[in-house]
């Protein structure tokens, strides 16, 4: 019983200690919005003097917010439904077909791990000088399809594990009722796979949101900026209102937070889906 008590101890001290690393940042981010520039810059661990919205007002009144809320959203509302039917579709396919010899499936999911392994930076220019070619550059559209190149791997490869989670018995049980592959895969597989999907999505959404490499390269005009490069408008050539940056970066974490805690068990159970086969 002893060494049970010290894991589980341990494993307590260990979630503490999470919740206080991520907390504690946020924490002082929503306190320097509330401080002015001068404040920030003397003392910045010292308390706000009061709730003063002032800054958030100064923020939402200096940035489009509308514009870039609405471009983000066009990206997510195409780029997520796209990357989710892809990924299902290969995991799927290397998962469940048995047509498929099996060191042919073991090395398609080592390309995925491969696309998990390079960092995205390194793509980057590649992907300018495609997208130059292409002419979609300074467009949407090079975001929405590189969004969809680059989820793909993490996608395919959780919803792999989540596949392979389910028991051969139910899919050849569907089979002899007389079940199509496309049966088997929206009616019976899909369902049965839904929190490792709403977790693959969330992840697709918070990478969409919070994107500002690929932003700031591909989009030029102030038209078709998204709500990550927001945090340019407090910047100057000179200097750097540190206070307008914390309620501007606290109006959009704030989304982030809210996907967070009303999905949150989802996120939990689609991380650990196929963990153990059945």
């Amino acid at each position: 019983m002893k060494p049970r008590k010290m894991e589980s101890k341990a494993a307590k001290i260990g979630a503490y200690f999470v919740v206080i690393m991520t907390l504690v940042p946020l924490l002082w981010l929503v306190l320097l919005s509330f401080k002015t520039n001068n404040d920030i810059l003397l003392n910045p661990l010292s308390m706000p003097k009061g709730l003063d919205f002032e800054n958030y007002r100064n923020a939402i009144e200096k940035i489009p917010y509308l514009t870039m809320i609405k471009n983000t959203l066009i990206v997510v509302a195409v780029a997520l439904p796209a990357a989710m039917l892809l990924a299902v579709l290969a995991a799927f396919a290397l998962s469940r077909n048995r047509a498929i010899r099996r060191t042919v499936r073991e090395k398609y999911r080592l390309l995925f791990v491969c696309g998990l392994i390079v960092p995205q930076s390194v793509l980057i220019l590649p992907i300018y000088m495609m997208m130059v070619k292409l002419k979609l550059w300074n467009t949407l559209w090079s975001l929405i399809l590189t969004f969809i190149g680059w989820s793909a791997p993490l996608s395919i490869m959780n919803l792999i594990d989540a596949f392979d989670a389910i028991p051969d018995s139910l899919e050849e049980a569907a089979i002899i009722d007389g079940c199509s592959a496309w049966q088997l895969l929206f009616r019976i597989l899909l369902p049965l796979v839904k929190p490792a999907l709403a977790t693959v999505a969330i992840y697709t959404f918070l990478g969409i949101w919070n994107d500002f490499l690929l932003s700031r390269v591909m989009l030029n005009g102030v038209e078709n900026r998204t709500i990550s490069l927001a945090a340019m408008y407090f910047k100057g050539q000179f200097s750097t209102d540190y206070a307008l940056m914390a309620a501007g970066v606290t109006i959009l974490i704030v989304p982030q937070i809210l996907v967070y805690v009303v999905l949150q068990k989802f996120i939990v159970s689609g991380s650990t889906a196929g963990a153990v086969k059945g």
